[in-house]
Protein backbone atom coordinates (compact mmCIF):
# COMPACT_ATOMS: atom_id res chain seq x y z
CA UNK A 1 0.00 0.00 0.00
CA UNK A 2 3.17 2.06 -0.13
CA UNK A 3 2.68 2.42 -4.03
CA UNK A 4 1.91 5.38 -6.07
CA UNK A 5 -1.08 3.95 -7.69
CA UNK A 6 -2.24 2.95 -4.05
CA UNK A 7 -2.12 6.49 -2.63
CA UNK A 8 -4.02 7.43 -5.84
CA UNK A 9 -6.74 4.88 -4.97
CA UNK A 10 -6.92 6.06 -1.61
CA UNK A 11 -7.29 9.63 -2.64
CA UNK A 12 -9.59 8.33 -5.85
CA UNK A 13 -11.73 6.30 -3.35
CA UNK A 14 -12.11 9.53 -0.81
CA UNK A 15 -13.35 11.66 -2.80
CA UNK A 16 -15.86 9.49 -4.92
CA UNK A 17 -17.36 8.81 -1.18
CA UNK A 18 -17.47 12.63 0.20
CA UNK A 19 -18.73 13.24 -4.05
CA UNK A 20 -21.42 10.56 -3.38
CA UNK A 21 -22.45 11.64 0.04
CA UNK A 22 -22.69 15.28 -1.38
CA UNK A 23 -25.40 14.01 -4.11
CA UNK A 24 -26.99 12.29 -1.82
CA UNK A 25 -27.67 14.52 0.51
CA UNK A 26 -27.78 18.22 -0.57
CA UNK A 27 -30.21 17.60 -3.36
CA UNK A 28 -32.60 15.83 -1.25
CA UNK A 29 -32.18 18.63 1.39
CA UNK A 30 -32.46 21.04 -0.35
CA UNK A 31 -36.03 19.61 -2.01
CA UNK A 32 -37.13 18.97 1.42
CA UNK A 33 -36.80 22.64 2.40
CA UNK A 34 -38.60 23.60 -0.75
CA UNK A 35 -41.64 21.03 -0.25
CA UNK A 36 -42.20 22.55 3.45
CA UNK A 37 -41.50 26.22 2.56
CA UNK A 38 -44.19 25.83 -0.31
CA UNK A 39 -46.43 23.89 2.09
CA UNK A 40 -46.36 26.78 4.47
CA UNK A 41 -46.88 29.44 2.05
CA UNK A 42 -50.00 27.25 0.94
CA UNK A 43 -51.28 26.12 4.29
CA UNK A 44 -51.26 29.63 5.83
CA UNK A 45 -52.95 31.51 2.75
CA UNK A 46 -55.54 29.07 2.89
CA UNK A 47 -55.85 29.15 6.55
CA UNK A 48 -55.83 32.89 6.33
CA UNK A 49 -58.54 33.03 3.65
CA UNK A 50 -60.77 31.00 6.17
CA UNK A 51 -60.00 33.58 9.13
CA UNK A 52 -61.00 36.28 6.89
CA UNK A 53 -63.84 34.78 5.87
CA UNK A 54 -65.08 34.09 9.09
CA UNK A 55 -63.87 36.98 10.73
CA UNK A 56 -67.16 38.99 9.76
CA UNK A 57 -69.36 36.93 11.97
CA UNK A 58 -70.52 38.48 15.43
CA UNK A 59 -70.12 35.23 17.08
CA UNK A 60 -68.64 32.04 15.95
CA UNK A 61 -71.59 29.48 15.91
CA UNK A 62 -71.50 25.63 14.83
CA UNK A 63 -74.08 26.23 12.45
CA UNK A 64 -73.18 29.57 10.81
CA UNK A 65 -69.06 28.13 11.13
CA UNK A 66 -70.65 25.46 9.10
CA UNK A 67 -72.18 27.60 6.19
CA UNK A 68 -69.68 29.73 6.15
CA UNK A 69 -66.63 26.71 5.30
CA UNK A 70 -69.66 25.07 3.22
CA UNK A 71 -69.25 27.83 0.73
CA UNK A 72 -66.05 28.29 0.87
CA UNK A 73 -65.78 24.37 -0.58
CA UNK A 74 -62.03 23.88 1.31
CA UNK A 75 -62.83 20.18 1.90
CA UNK A 76 -60.10 18.64 -0.39
CA UNK A 77 -57.53 21.19 1.16
CA UNK A 78 -56.51 18.86 4.03
CA UNK A 79 -58.32 18.90 7.31
CA UNK A 80 -59.56 22.15 8.92
CA UNK A 81 -60.65 23.02 12.57
CA UNK A 82 -62.13 26.20 13.59
CA UNK A 83 -62.18 26.43 17.58
CA UNK A 84 -63.10 29.36 19.96
CA UNK A 85 -60.56 31.30 22.49
CA UNK A 86 -60.95 28.10 24.39
CA UNK A 87 -59.89 25.77 21.92
CA UNK A 88 -63.59 23.77 21.55
CA UNK A 89 -63.80 22.33 18.21
CA UNK A 90 -66.80 24.42 16.12
CA UNK A 91 -66.11 23.03 12.99
CA UNK A 92 -64.32 19.60 11.66
CA UNK A 93 -63.87 19.34 7.77
CA UNK A 94 -63.79 15.79 8.24
CA UNK A 95 -67.24 15.98 9.30
CA UNK A 96 -66.59 13.60 12.46
CA UNK A 97 -69.27 14.86 14.61
CA UNK A 98 -67.41 13.05 17.74
CA UNK A 99 -65.10 15.66 17.70
CA UNK A 100 -67.34 18.51 18.16
CA UNK A 101 -66.84 19.91 21.49
CA UNK A 102 -64.11 19.00 22.40
CA UNK A 103 -60.93 20.41 23.46
CA UNK A 104 -58.05 20.87 20.67
CA UNK A 105 -54.90 21.47 22.04
CA UNK A 106 -51.61 21.76 19.79
CA UNK A 107 -49.03 23.99 19.92
CA UNK A 108 -50.06 25.77 16.85
CA UNK A 109 -53.37 26.52 17.98
CA UNK A 110 -52.59 27.93 21.20
CA UNK A 111 -49.87 30.29 19.69
CA UNK A 112 -52.94 31.58 17.32
CA UNK A 113 -55.21 31.91 19.98
CA UNK A 114 -52.18 33.84 21.44
CA UNK A 115 -52.83 36.16 17.94
CA UNK A 116 -49.63 34.71 16.51
CA UNK A 117 -49.45 32.89 13.09
CA UNK A 118 -47.97 29.30 13.49
CA UNK A 119 -46.81 26.13 11.28
CA UNK A 120 -44.66 23.22 12.03
CA UNK A 121 -43.99 20.88 8.99
CA UNK A 122 -42.08 17.14 9.71
CA UNK A 123 -40.70 14.61 7.48
CA UNK A 124 -41.00 11.34 8.56
CA UNK A 125 -41.68 7.48 7.40
CA UNK A 126 -41.96 8.73 4.03
CA UNK A 127 -44.60 11.75 4.51
CA UNK A 128 -44.89 14.84 4.98
CA UNK A 129 -46.99 15.96 8.23
CA UNK A 130 -47.69 19.61 8.26
CA UNK A 131 -50.22 22.01 10.25
CA UNK A 132 -51.10 26.06 10.60
CA UNK A 133 -52.88 27.83 12.64
CA UNK A 134 -54.08 31.23 12.10
CA UNK A 135 -56.63 33.60 14.86
CA UNK A 136 -59.95 35.00 13.85
CA UNK A 137 -60.26 38.24 14.91
CA UNK A 138 -62.60 40.98 14.45
CA UNK A 139 -62.48 44.45 15.49
CA UNK A 140 -58.99 43.42 16.70
CA UNK A 141 -60.07 40.97 19.31
CA UNK A 142 -59.15 37.60 18.82
CA UNK A 143 -62.48 35.19 19.38
CA UNK A 144 -61.11 32.08 17.62
CA UNK A 145 -58.76 30.07 15.51
CA UNK A 146 -58.25 28.03 12.43
CA UNK A 147 -56.15 25.21 12.52
CA UNK A 148 -55.19 23.26 9.36
CA UNK A 149 -53.46 20.04 9.46
CA UNK A 150 -52.29 18.00 6.58
CA UNK A 151 -50.89 14.39 6.11
CA UNK A 152 -49.15 14.29 2.72
CA UNK A 153 -47.65 11.14 1.34
CA UNK A 154 -47.55 11.97 -2.03
CA UNK A 155 -44.84 14.82 -1.84
CA UNK A 156 -42.83 11.88 0.74
CA UNK A 157 -43.16 9.47 -2.70
CA UNK A 158 -41.54 12.03 -4.66
CA UNK A 159 -39.09 12.51 -2.45
CA UNK A 160 -38.76 8.95 -1.86
CA UNK A 161 -38.86 8.55 -5.70
CA UNK A 162 -36.09 11.11 -5.80
CA UNK A 163 -33.87 9.47 -3.24
CA UNK A 164 -33.87 6.32 -4.96
CA UNK A 165 -32.93 7.52 -8.39
CA UNK A 166 -30.19 9.72 -6.85
CA UNK A 167 -28.93 6.20 -5.10
CA UNK A 168 -28.85 4.74 -8.47
CA UNK A 169 -27.17 7.72 -10.67
CA UNK A 170 -24.42 7.60 -7.19
CA UNK A 171 -23.82 4.27 -7.91
CA UNK A 172 -23.21 4.26 -11.49
CA UNK A 173 -21.17 7.09 -11.13
CA UNK A 174 -18.72 5.84 -8.14
CA UNK A 175 -18.19 2.50 -10.40
CA UNK A 176 -17.46 4.82 -13.54
CA UNK A 177 -15.49 6.57 -11.66
CA UNK A 178 -13.71 3.77 -9.81
CA UNK A 179 -12.93 2.37 -13.07
CA UNK A 180 -11.80 5.13 -14.51
CA UNK A 181 -9.49 6.03 -11.70
CA UNK A 182 -8.04 2.26 -11.80
CA UNK A 183 -7.33 3.02 -15.45
CA UNK A 184 -5.65 6.14 -14.97
CA UNK A 185 -3.94 4.83 -12.09
CA UNK A 186 -2.35 1.32 -13.72
CA UNK A 187 -1.53 3.81 -16.98
CA UNK A 188 0.32 5.95 -14.69
CA UNK A 189 1.80 2.98 -13.22
CA UNK A 190 3.34 1.38 -15.77
CA UNK A 191 4.42 4.85 -17.26
CA UNK A 192 6.57 6.05 -13.74
CA UNK A 193 7.73 1.88 -13.48
CA UNK A 194 9.59 2.70 -17.20
CA UNK A 195 11.07 5.59 -15.33
CA UNK A 196 11.98 3.71 -12.81
CA UNK A 197 13.25 0.91 -14.87
CA UNK A 198 15.00 3.41 -17.40
CA UNK A 199 16.69 5.29 -13.95
CA UNK A 200 18.17 1.77 -12.90
CA UNK A 201 19.55 1.10 -16.04
CA UNK A 202 21.41 4.41 -16.88
CA UNK A 203 22.55 4.00 -12.95
CA UNK A 204 24.10 0.59 -14.44
CA UNK A 205 26.01 2.42 -16.55
CA UNK A 206 23.64 1.73 -19.95
CA UNK A 207 23.45 5.12 -21.07
CA UNK A 208 21.80 4.52 -24.42
CA UNK A 209 18.55 3.18 -22.80
CA UNK A 210 15.87 5.81 -23.61
CA UNK A 211 12.14 5.87 -22.62
CA UNK A 212 9.21 5.66 -24.88
CA UNK A 213 7.48 9.66 -25.02
CA UNK A 214 3.53 9.77 -25.47
CA UNK A 215 1.63 13.10 -25.13
CA UNK A 216 2.29 16.13 -23.69
CA UNK A 217 1.39 15.64 -19.61
CA UNK A 218 4.24 15.84 -16.74
CA UNK A 219 5.48 12.91 -16.91
CA UNK A 220 6.35 13.10 -20.52
CA UNK A 221 7.98 16.10 -19.86
CA UNK A 222 9.92 13.72 -17.39
CA UNK A 223 10.73 11.15 -19.88
CA UNK A 224 11.75 13.99 -22.51
CA UNK A 225 14.07 15.36 -19.40
CA UNK A 226 15.38 12.13 -18.44
CA UNK A 227 15.75 11.14 -22.11
CA UNK A 228 18.16 14.22 -22.99
CA UNK A 229 20.12 14.14 -19.38
CA UNK A 230 20.92 10.14 -20.79
CA UNK A 231 22.02 11.43 -24.02
CA UNK A 232 24.08 13.77 -22.37
CA UNK A 233 25.42 11.07 -20.11
CA UNK A 234 26.33 9.26 -22.54
CA UNK A 235 27.68 11.99 -24.98
CA UNK A 236 30.11 12.62 -22.16
CA UNK A 237 30.83 8.66 -21.58
CA UNK A 238 31.94 8.82 -25.14
CA UNK A 239 34.29 11.92 -24.70
CA UNK A 240 35.64 10.66 -21.90
CA UNK A 241 37.13 7.03 -23.70
CA UNK A 242 37.95 8.90 -26.22
CA UNK A 243 40.31 11.39 -24.20
CA UNK A 244 41.43 8.86 -22.02
CA UNK A 245 42.85 7.12 -25.25
CA UNK A 246 43.80 9.77 -26.93
CA UNK A 247 45.45 11.22 -23.69
CA UNK A 248 46.92 7.58 -23.40
CA UNK A 249 48.37 7.59 -26.92
CA UNK A 250 49.82 11.55 -26.66
CA UNK A 251 51.79 10.30 -23.10
CA UNK A 252 52.88 7.02 -24.50
CA UNK A 253 54.63 8.43 -27.41
CA UNK A 254 56.96 10.58 -25.26
CA UNK A 255 57.22 8.15 -22.51
CA UNK A 256 58.26 5.11 -25.26
CA UNK A 257 60.66 7.62 -26.90
CA UNK A 258 62.11 8.44 -23.57
CA UNK A 259 62.73 4.84 -22.53
CA UNK A 260 63.70 3.94 -25.96
CA UNK A 261 66.74 6.51 -25.75
CA UNK A 262 67.30 5.68 -21.94
CA UNK A 263 67.91 2.18 -22.64
CA UNK A 264 70.15 2.98 -25.65
CA UNK A 265 72.15 5.05 -23.50
CA UNK A 266 72.19 1.97 -20.89
CA UNK A 267 73.05 -0.56 -23.11
CA UNK A 268 76.04 1.00 -24.99
CA UNK A 269 79.24 0.73 -22.63
CA UNK A 270 81.64 2.40 -24.53
CA UNK A 271 79.16 5.31 -26.19
CA UNK A 272 80.91 8.79 -27.07
CA UNK A 273 80.18 11.35 -24.71
CA UNK A 274 79.29 13.51 -27.69
CA UNK A 275 76.60 10.52 -28.47
CA UNK A 276 75.29 10.63 -24.54
CA UNK A 277 75.13 14.47 -25.02
CA UNK A 278 72.76 14.18 -28.29
CA UNK A 279 70.72 11.44 -26.81
CA UNK A 280 70.02 13.38 -23.65
CA UNK A 281 68.99 16.64 -25.37
CA UNK A 282 66.41 14.45 -27.23
CA UNK A 283 65.82 12.94 -23.66
CA UNK A 284 64.91 16.23 -22.75
CA UNK A 285 62.83 17.28 -25.27
CA UNK A 286 60.61 14.64 -24.89
CA UNK A 287 60.45 15.91 -21.71
CA UNK A 288 59.27 18.99 -22.33
CA UNK A 289 56.50 17.78 -24.77
CA UNK A 290 55.49 15.24 -21.90
CA UNK A 291 55.09 18.53 -19.45
CA UNK A 292 53.35 20.87 -22.18
CA UNK A 293 51.04 17.86 -22.75
CA UNK A 294 50.59 17.02 -18.95
CA UNK A 295 49.97 20.98 -18.13
CA UNK A 296 47.45 21.49 -21.28
CA UNK A 297 45.23 18.37 -20.02
CA UNK A 298 45.32 19.91 -16.60
CA UNK A 299 44.14 23.26 -17.87
CA UNK A 300 41.14 21.47 -19.86
CA UNK A 301 40.36 19.15 -16.13
CA UNK A 302 40.12 22.48 -14.53
CA UNK A 303 37.53 23.41 -17.54
CA UNK A 304 35.74 21.20 -17.17
CA UNK A 305 35.09 21.21 -13.82
CA UNK A 306 34.42 24.88 -13.66
CA UNK A 307 35.35 25.93 -10.50
CA UNK A 308 33.92 29.37 -9.55
CA UNK A 309 36.48 31.72 -10.50
CA UNK A 310 36.12 36.12 -9.97
CA UNK A 311 35.92 37.99 -13.19
CA UNK A 312 37.05 41.51 -13.78
CA UNK A 313 37.36 43.69 -16.58
CA UNK A 314 39.87 42.87 -19.14
CA UNK A 315 41.27 44.96 -22.12
CA UNK A 316 41.18 42.43 -24.94
CA UNK A 317 43.36 45.06 -26.71
CA UNK A 318 46.20 45.13 -24.48
CA UNK A 319 46.19 41.30 -23.84
CA UNK A 320 46.22 40.70 -27.89
CA UNK A 321 49.22 43.12 -28.39
CA UNK A 322 50.97 41.78 -25.02
CA UNK A 323 50.70 38.58 -26.67
CA UNK A 324 51.81 39.47 -29.92
CA UNK A 325 54.90 40.82 -28.19
CA UNK A 326 55.94 37.91 -26.20
CA UNK A 327 55.51 35.54 -29.71
CA UNK A 328 58.22 38.12 -31.47
CA UNK A 329 60.83 35.95 -30.72
CA UNK A 330 59.07 33.25 -32.54
CA UNK A 331 57.87 35.24 -35.65
CA UNK A 332 61.73 36.08 -36.39
CA UNK A 333 62.15 32.27 -36.07
CA UNK A 334 59.32 31.17 -38.51
CA UNK A 335 60.44 34.82 -40.25
CA UNK A 336 56.96 35.77 -40.05
CA UNK A 337 55.68 39.16 -39.66
CA UNK A 338 52.83 39.94 -36.73
CA UNK A 339 51.01 43.29 -36.59
CA UNK A 340 48.59 44.02 -34.36
CA UNK A 341 45.52 46.37 -34.71
CA UNK A 342 44.13 47.05 -31.49
CA UNK A 343 41.11 49.70 -31.17
CA UNK A 344 40.14 50.86 -27.25
CA UNK A 345 37.67 50.39 -24.85
CA UNK A 346 37.45 46.45 -25.86
CA UNK A 347 36.31 45.50 -22.38
CA UNK A 348 35.46 42.04 -21.36
CA UNK A 349 34.02 40.53 -18.17
CA UNK A 350 36.69 37.75 -17.73
CA UNK A 351 40.59 36.47 -16.51
CA UNK A 352 43.43 38.26 -17.85
CA UNK A 353 45.49 34.73 -18.28
CA UNK A 354 42.83 32.86 -19.35
CA UNK A 355 42.11 35.63 -21.97
CA UNK A 356 46.19 35.56 -22.65
CA UNK A 357 46.32 32.15 -22.95
CA UNK A 358 43.24 32.18 -25.74
CA UNK A 359 45.18 35.17 -28.05
CA UNK A 360 48.55 33.51 -27.46
CA UNK A 361 47.15 30.06 -28.74
CA UNK A 362 45.87 31.32 -31.14
CA UNK A 363 48.71 33.46 -32.47
CA UNK A 364 51.07 30.75 -31.53
CA UNK A 365 49.24 28.53 -34.11
CA UNK A 366 49.48 31.24 -36.84
CA UNK A 367 52.97 31.45 -36.75
CA UNK A 368 53.76 27.90 -36.65
CA UNK A 369 51.89 26.91 -39.64
CA UNK A 370 52.47 29.93 -41.82
CA UNK A 371 55.12 30.27 -44.30
CA UNK A 372 58.40 31.82 -44.44
CA UNK A 373 58.11 35.78 -45.23
CA UNK A 374 54.22 35.62 -44.49
CA UNK A 375 52.05 37.70 -42.28
CA UNK A 376 49.69 37.11 -39.01
CA UNK A 377 47.78 40.20 -38.42
CA UNK A 378 46.05 40.35 -35.05
CA UNK A 379 42.73 42.85 -35.12
CA UNK A 380 40.41 43.65 -32.18
CA UNK A 381 37.08 45.95 -32.34
CA UNK A 382 34.02 46.88 -30.67
CA UNK A 383 30.47 46.47 -32.83
CA UNK A 384 26.83 45.77 -31.53
CA UNK A 385 28.07 45.26 -27.16
CA UNK A 386 30.39 42.54 -28.85
CA UNK A 387 34.11 42.86 -28.38
CA UNK A 388 35.77 40.81 -31.88
CA UNK A 389 39.19 39.29 -32.30
CA UNK A 390 40.73 38.58 -35.20
CA UNK A 391 43.48 36.37 -36.24
CA UNK A 392 44.44 36.37 -39.65
CA UNK A 393 47.59 34.68 -41.31
CA UNK A 394 49.07 33.86 -44.83
CA UNK A 395 49.80 30.16 -43.98
CA UNK A 396 48.79 26.61 -45.41
CA UNK A 397 44.92 26.82 -44.60
CA UNK A 398 42.97 24.18 -43.18
CA UNK A 399 41.46 21.70 -45.57
CA UNK A 400 37.50 22.50 -45.41
CA UNK A 401 36.49 18.92 -44.07
CA UNK A 402 38.73 19.09 -41.20
CA UNK A 403 37.32 22.97 -40.08
CA UNK A 404 34.64 21.39 -37.65
CA UNK A 405 36.56 19.08 -36.21
CA UNK A 406 39.60 21.46 -35.14
CA UNK A 407 38.42 22.27 -31.98
CA UNK A 408 38.18 18.03 -30.75
CA UNK A 409 40.07 17.61 -28.19
CA UNK A 410 44.23 15.97 -29.50
CA UNK A 411 42.74 16.33 -33.53
CA UNK A 412 45.39 17.21 -35.56
CA UNK A 413 45.47 18.51 -39.11
CA UNK A 414 48.69 17.35 -40.24
CA UNK A 415 49.87 15.06 -37.68
CA UNK A 416 53.61 14.56 -38.75
CA UNK A 417 53.78 18.75 -38.78
CA UNK A 418 51.68 18.90 -35.94
CA UNK A 419 54.95 16.59 -34.09
CA UNK A 420 57.83 18.45 -35.66
CA UNK A 421 55.82 21.92 -34.34
CA UNK A 422 55.06 20.43 -30.47
CA UNK A 423 51.99 20.21 -30.93
CA UNK A 424 49.59 18.13 -28.90
CA UNK A 425 45.80 18.84 -30.30
CA UNK A 426 44.58 20.28 -27.43
CA UNK A 427 45.40 24.20 -27.83
CA UNK A 428 42.03 24.92 -30.10
CA UNK A 429 40.40 22.57 -27.46
CA UNK A 430 41.87 25.07 -24.72
CA UNK A 431 40.78 27.92 -26.42
CA UNK A 432 37.19 27.20 -27.26
CA UNK A 433 36.76 26.17 -23.76
CA UNK A 434 38.52 29.04 -22.30
CA UNK A 435 36.02 31.00 -24.59
CA UNK A 436 32.92 29.51 -23.96
CA UNK A 437 33.37 30.44 -19.94
CA UNK A 438 33.74 34.01 -20.10
CA UNK A 439 30.67 33.60 -22.38
CA UNK A 440 31.98 33.65 -26.17
CA UNK A 441 32.48 31.57 -28.52
CA UNK A 442 35.22 30.98 -31.74
CA UNK A 443 35.20 29.61 -35.05
CA UNK A 444 37.04 29.07 -38.05
CA UNK A 445 37.43 30.22 -41.63
CA UNK A 446 40.07 29.90 -44.75
CA UNK A 447 40.41 33.41 -46.29
CA UNK A 448 39.92 33.08 -49.93
CA UNK A 449 43.73 34.88 -50.35
CA UNK A 450 45.16 32.25 -48.60
CA UNK A 451 45.55 31.28 -44.77
CA UNK A 452 43.05 30.68 -41.94
CA UNK A 453 40.94 33.60 -39.91
CA UNK A 454 40.06 32.69 -36.45
CA UNK A 455 37.77 34.85 -34.83
CA UNK A 456 36.62 34.99 -31.07
CA UNK A 457 33.46 37.23 -30.35
CA UNK A 458 32.79 38.15 -26.35
CA UNK A 459 29.97 39.94 -24.82
CA UNK A 460 31.28 43.31 -24.40
CA UNK A 461 31.36 44.79 -20.59
CA UNK A 462 29.58 47.54 -19.85
CA UNK A 463 31.59 49.28 -17.67
CA UNK A 464 29.22 52.14 -16.33
CA UNK A 465 26.96 49.39 -15.08
CA UNK A 466 29.90 47.23 -13.84
CA UNK A 467 30.85 50.09 -11.86
CA UNK A 468 27.31 50.89 -10.92
CA UNK A 469 26.92 47.12 -9.27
Amino acid sequence: MHSLSAHLMLLFSAVIVVTLALINTYPLLTAQDLMMETKRSDMLRTANLVSSSLSGLQTLGRDRVSAVMTQLDLYGEGRIFVTDTAGEILFDSAAETSLLGRDLLRRELLSALRGQDAFRCVYRDGAFESSAAVPITTRSEIFGAVYFYEYDAEQGALLLSMQRYLRYISLILGALTLLASLAFSTVLRRRVHRLNVAISEVREGHYSHRVPVSGRDEISRIAEEFNALSGRLEQTEELRRQFVSNASHELKTPLASIKLLTDSILQSRNMEMEDVREFLGDVSEEIVRLTRITDRLLNLTRLDVNLHREFIPVSVSYVAERAARMLQPLSEHYQVTITCEAEPDCLVLAEEDGMYQILFNLVENALKYNVPGGSVRVLSYLRDDKVTCIVDDTGIGIPEKDLPQIFDRFYRVDKARSRETGGTGLGLAIVQDTAAQYGGRVWAENRAQGGTRFTVEFPALDITRYEFE
